[in-house]
């Protein structure tokens, strides 16, 4: 009995590694600047996102759909392709005031924000 409980065990394990190997366990975490599909319930979809002038500010901003996985944080990375020029409380205050003071850990998945994009210095 104690084989069979260790071979099912195994048999589980490995399948699980498989189908991890073969497509993956982790959501899709990336961004990008140009329309792409998404597949929703009624077919497919494009998403675009685009970037906005801020007449206010010297900065610039970009529309993104928020999907699983996603933070505030690892948006802004991936639209500055790597490390942000600024630090994360400035960016916490900039989404903010971009997004009618609504807090970062608020967002919602399937919902557009505008995520603040920085110059490199």
């Amino acid at each position: 009995m104690k084989r069979l409980f260790i071979c099912i065990a195994l048999f589980i394990v490995l399948a699980g590694v498989v189908a991890d190997l073969r497509t993956g366990s982790l959501p899709d975490q990336s961004v990008k600047n140009s329309t792409r599909p998404v597949q929703t319930s009624s077919g497919q979809k494009a998403i675009e996102t685009e970037v906005v002038e801020e007449t206010t500010t010297e900065e610039t901003s970009q529309e993104v759909i928020v999907e699983p996985g996603h933070t505030v944080l690892s948006v802004i990375e991936h639209l500055h392709q790597g490390p942000v020029p600024v630090s994360i409380q400035q960016i916490i205050d900039d989404f903010k005031e971009l997004n009618g003071s609504l807090e970062p850990d608020e967002i919602q998945i399937g919902k557009t924000y505008l995520f603040p994009i920085y110059e490199k210095e």
